[in-house]
Order: C-alpha cells, then sequence, then structure tokens
C-alpha cells in the first residue's frame, strides 16, 4: 500500500491568507527595523531576511516540542492521556504508511470534545475528549486531524501566524500610543488651541494607523476562515479514506445539534469548521459509496 500522503489543494489555497497579510508584515517589520536602527547597525534586508526564516525554526520537531506547543497554551500528555493518544496515532500513521513518531503530542485543558493540527507535526486533543471518547471515536479524531498534515494544510497557515506576529505588536503599539495621545489632549483641554489640534491630530493618526495593521489582521482571518472549510471536509475524506470513516462520524456526533445547520452568516464567515451535521453528512455519503463499489 502506497503512502497515503499527499498535497491537497487547500494546502495550495491556504497560501491566500498568507499573501494577504504580507503587505502588513512587511509595513510592520519596516517598522521594527527603524526603531532598532537606532541601537544596531544590522541592515534591512539582512533583518527581514532572518525574521522571514525564523519561520523554519516553527517546523523543527524540537522547537515545536519545547516552545510552540507552550505558546499555545497547550501542554505535554500525561501518562494516562499518552496511553489513550499514542495507541490512536500509530493506528492511523501505520494505516497511512507514516512514521507515528513525526507527530508532536499535546493537550488542551478544555471542557469541550475539541482537537486541532498546526504546524506541520503538532497534534493537540482536548483533555475533555481524551476522557470522553471511546477508543474508537478518538481514533476517528486523530484520523481527521493528522489528515491534515498529510495533506500538507498546516503549513501555510503556521507560516501566516509567524508573520502576523510584528503585525499584531505593531497594531497593539499603535493603540496604545493613540491611548497616550487621548489622555494627553484631554490635560491639554484648557491649554493652547494648537495643542489641543495636534494632539488630536496625533490621535486621528494612531488610530488610522492601528486600524490599517488591525484590518489586515481580519482580512487574513476571514480568508484563512473560508479556506478552512474547504480543508476540513478534505481532511475527512482522507480521514475516510484511511479507514476511520465511521469512528470520526460517531466522534463528530458529540458535538453536533440540531440547528448546526441554520446557524447565522456571521457564524458562518467567522469559523473555519463548517457545522458538524453537515460534516457527517458528507462522511456517511462517502462510506455509502465506498460500500456500493465493493
Amino acid at each position: 500500500m502506497a503512502r497515503l500522503k499527499n498535497i491537497d489543494s487547500s494546502a495550495i489555497t491556504a497560501i491566500i491568507p498568507t499573501l494577504a497579510i504580507l503587505p502588513a508584515w512587511l509595513v510592520s517589520i519596516s517598522f521594527i527595523w527603524w526603531i532598532l536602527s537606532g541601537v544596531s547597525a544590522i541592515p534591512y534586508l539582512l533583518f527581514i531576511s532572518i525574521i522571514a526564516c525564523g519561520a523554519i525554526t516553527m517546523f523543527l520537531p524540537i522547537i515545536q516540542r519545547v516552545v510552540i506547543v507552550r505558546l499555545l497554551g497547550t501542554r505535554p500528555p500525561t501518562a494516562f492521556e499518552q496511553e489513550r493518544l499514542i495507541p490512536a496515532v500509530r493506528l492511523v500513521a501505520s494505516s497511512a504508511r507514516v512514521p507515528h513518531h513525526k507527530f508532536v503530542l499535546a493537550v488542551d485543558e478544555s471542557d469541550e470534545i475539541n482537537a486541532f493540527a498546526c504546524g506541520g507535526h503538532i497534534l493537540v486533543v482536548s483533555s475533555f475528549a481524551l476522557h470522553q471518547l471511546s477508543d474508537a471515536e478518538l481514533t476517528g479524531v486523530v484520523a481527521h486531524e493528522l489528515s491534515h498534515h498529510l495533506g500538507a494544510h498546516t503549513i501555510a497557515l503556521a507560516i501566516g501566524q509567524w508573520l502576523s506576529l510584528p503585525v499584531i505588536a505593531c497594531a497593539r503599539i499603535g493603540f496604545y500610543l493613540r491611548f497616550l495621545a487621548t489622555s494627553a489632549e484631554v490635560r491639554l483641554q484648557n491649554k493652547s488651541k494648537m495643542l489641543i489640534v495636534a494632539g488630536r491630530s496625533l490621535t486621528i493618526l494612531l488610530t488610522v494607523i492601528s486600524s490599517v495593521f488591525q484590518a489586515a489582521l481580519l482580512s487574513a482571518e476571514l480568508l484563512n476562515n473560508l479556506v478552512g472549510k474547504d480543508a476540513e471536509f478534505q481532511a475527512d475524506t482522507r480521514a475516510v479514506t484511511l479507514g476511520y470513516g465511521r469512528e470520526l462520524s460517531a466522534a463528530l456526533g458529540h458535538i453536533s445539534s440540531p440547528t448546526g445547520t441554520t446557524r447565522h452568516w456571521h457564524r458562518h464567515i467567522f469559523t473555519s469548521h463548517p457545522p458538524a451535521r453537515t460534516r457527517i453528512a458528507r462522511i456517511d455519503a462517502q462510506l455509502r459509496a465506498g460500500d456500493r463499489r465493493r
């Protein structure tokens, strides 16, 4: 059996949000370089190259285990959680003909059934899922998340998240400076009109600059949510191909609801996951099609 690992179309479309954040990243990183240039003589192009290449370190297993897992607010699994999680990972990895040890496992302390994949190798499962799902259901969840890695869905996303860090920093700096300018404007109310106009102009300028950075982040997030829905469907399809469709469908049954397919329009836009009921229906249809072919 050939290795069931190939790049899905979602891995290509995931580049779109990264490209959307790129102009804001260039502006923010240039601003940071300008600040640092007062104490350092590092060339501009070298500085940008170093920051850009820093994204590569996120994909190193040691960095993911020691740094990224903690930055995500997750933790290594306990002995009990390893006993539940590792067999499922080994089983799915064996079905896909990929080494199981390449994946970095982590646990999210949560009271919801949840899991996510990121960084090309990281697999995070909620503590609630590890304690509440059956072995079969947990294997279905693992099959779905590993399918994101097998389809290379998380690579562009991880790079985009890295590029967004200086944009977030500049947006926060801008809003903080706007707060200081607003405070100064209040203190200058009884002073000269020129100082008041200058303070108000500075406040407006900082608001505009911060809002531009914030808009870039929001646009990238919306684009990521749009392409993320297709990635979820493709990961489900791959999980079925690996032989874990029924297990995944059963796990999704725990989070589906009668209103799952009638969410308001803004809920559809601001989430990267399709309704669980829709995913279950598609998985079941794929399973029936497979049964007919056999």
